[in-house]
């Protein structure tokens, strides 16, 4: 399938070929938790508990692994500021980081 149209290459497949190398070593439970926030964006770590059906804990665990692996997005959360957002990072934005640190941009 050609990578350069847009309408043809989703970006969801774009972002699991370049995590899929990093992703296949998991646990099923983080493989679940970076499905969850593939498909549905940002989420805070409630609403990742209730949509995936793991527990609390193992939610903060996938969590913490995805964000050691780099593929984790965190922000804040206007409305609690008590909690965050998370997400999948997107290629591009690793892509624009490196760019930036080496002084392309």
């Amino acid at each position: 399938m050609p990578k350069n149209d847009s309408h043809l290459y989703s970006e969801t497949a774009m972002v699991q070929d370049v995590y899929t190398n990093k992703i296949v070593r998991l646990s099923p439970s983080v493989k679940l938790v970076f499905k969850v926030l593939e498909y549905k964006g940002l989420m805070t770590q409630k609403e990742l508990v209730a949509e995936s059906y793991l527990p609390p804990r193992t939610v903060r665990y996938a969590l913490n692994i995805l964000k050691k692996e780099g593929i984790l997005e965190e922000r804040l959360y206007y409305k609690d500021a008590r909690q965050s957002l998370y997400g999948v990072k997107s290629p591009q934005h690793d892509e624009m980081m490196s760019n930036f640190a080496c002084g392309v941009v």
